[in-house]
């Protein structure tokens, strides 16, 4: 049972398996990419909406003094960012809160919620000082986002960008004071692992996905594979049968010329043909009757495979003609052959009426070099005629000098 299971055809296993696989990986990671990226940009969509949050909660006059250093001191700074110390306390989710300013295409931090002793977190953060430059490791993705932000608008970064304090996803909102003026803007940065947390539950369906498909592809190819194997077999089964004589169980006409055909094209130092022919096989099923005849076909079959070396190609071409094609046989082993052959059919049996029974048989031997099946057989077809000329149950061997 385990070996019948086993019976696949490893070569279509594996093509049908990976195509399977590379089909299957396809509709797996197309979606599960598309759905990342759309779960990214939710994420952007709720980063923008709690910078905007954020934005809200800042006094617009007090930032705007604090924007000229000359107006700085500690109360004022206080008053600024502790707002959005209570809003940032509120969201742990959150990793920085602040403020900043632009000033001649570069950005610089007014307040940062990590400076107050006030904050209510339990991250170690590095507090940004007051107008201390900002440095980003990576290159902005949108070299004109300082001026859109004036403009009005709340930029998220389209990806995590790295900077000296870590890899955030950033919003950016504008911040205005009671006359409507645009006084810097506020920034709020969620982590990488915050990203990663809320993806780690996806990686798992994504993985699970992964590891399905893997089975369903060998699954496939499995089932296809041992199609193929069945089929495939059963059309081999039906090559055997098509080459075999059904009474005999010797090649026919078709296997004979196929395998001496490639015997043929191996170029052996010499090759020999022995036709078989039984004597007036129909007297014998005219006298015995036809059961008698297929006895006698079966027993010179046997008598012929058990005559010649295992290598030798046995057939019958027809009713009653049988053939040997010996590769690498020279004329001595041919004629020992034939003497066996003989010998054997023309024994005595039980039934003394059938003992005359026999057969003739042709010979040719020729080197291996410039010879073909039809020469071979043309010439043993000759010698056979002239057995059968010469009294039958005899062989004659082909003379190309007679022949001449």
């Amino acid at each position: 049972m385990f070996r019948d299971f086993r019976k696949i055809s490893p070569r279509i296993f594996w093509l049908v398996t990976l195509a399977a696989l590379a089909v299957l990986m396809t509709v797996v990671a197309v979606p599960q990419w598309l759905s990342k990226q759309a779960r990214l940009e939710v994420l952007r969509s709720h980063v923008a909406e709690i910078a905007q949050i954020a934005a809200s909660v800042v006094d617009g006059d007090l930032h705007r003094q604090l924007l000229d250093p000359a107006n700085y001191t500690p109360e004022l700074y206080e008053r600024v960012v502790a707002p959005l110390v209570r809003f940032h306390s509120a969201d742990p989710s959150i990793f920085y809160v602040y403020t900043m300013m632009e000033r001649g295409g570069k950005s610089y931090f007014i307040v940062d919620t990590a400076a107050s002793n006030k904050l209510k977190t339990e991250r170690k953060l590095r507090p940004s000082a007051y107008m201390e430059p900002f440095e980003s490791i990576d290159v902005e993705p949108d070299p004109d986002y300082l001026q859109r932000i004036a403009a009005g608008e709340t930029y998220v970064y389209p990806k995590f960008q790295r900077d000296v304090y870590g890899t955030f996803l950033s919003g950016h909102t504008p911040i205005y004071d009671s006359q409507g003026r645009y006084s810097g803007f506020v920034g709020v940065d969620f982590d990488i692992k915050y990203y990663l947390a809320l993806e780690s539950s996806f990686r798992a369906i994504f993985y699970g996905s992964i590891a399905g498909a893997v089975l369903i592809a060998l699954l496939i190819g499995y089932i296809v594979a041992r199609y193929h194997y069945h089929v495939q077999d059963r059309l081999d089964e039906q090559y055997r049968i098509s080459i075999r004589d059904e009474l005999t169980q010797l090649l026919n006409r078709r296997g004979a010329l196929r395998f001496s055909r490639e015997a043929l094209a191996t170029r052996a130092s010499s090759y020999a043909v022995i036709l078989v022919d039984i004597d007036d096989l129909k007297g014998i099923n005219d006298l015995y009757g036809h059961a008698s005849g297929d006895e006698f076909i079966m027993k010179v079959a046997d008598t012929i495979r058990n005559s010649v070396r295992e290598k030798d190609i046995c057939a019958r071409m027809g009713g009653d003609e049988f053939l040997i094609f010996a590769t690498g046989c020279d004329l001595d082993a041919a004629t020992e052959i034939a003497r066996r052959i003989l010998g054997k059919v023309y024994a005595h049996d039980e039934n003394s009426s059938r003992s005359h029974f026999g057969v003739s048989i042709g010979i040719c031997v020729a080197p291996g070099a410039d010879t073909t099946f039809e020469l071979l057989y043309r010439q043993a077809d000759e010698a056979l005629y002239k057995a059968k000329q010469a009294g039958r149950n005899r062989f004659v061997i082909f003379d190309p000098v007679v022949a001449a």
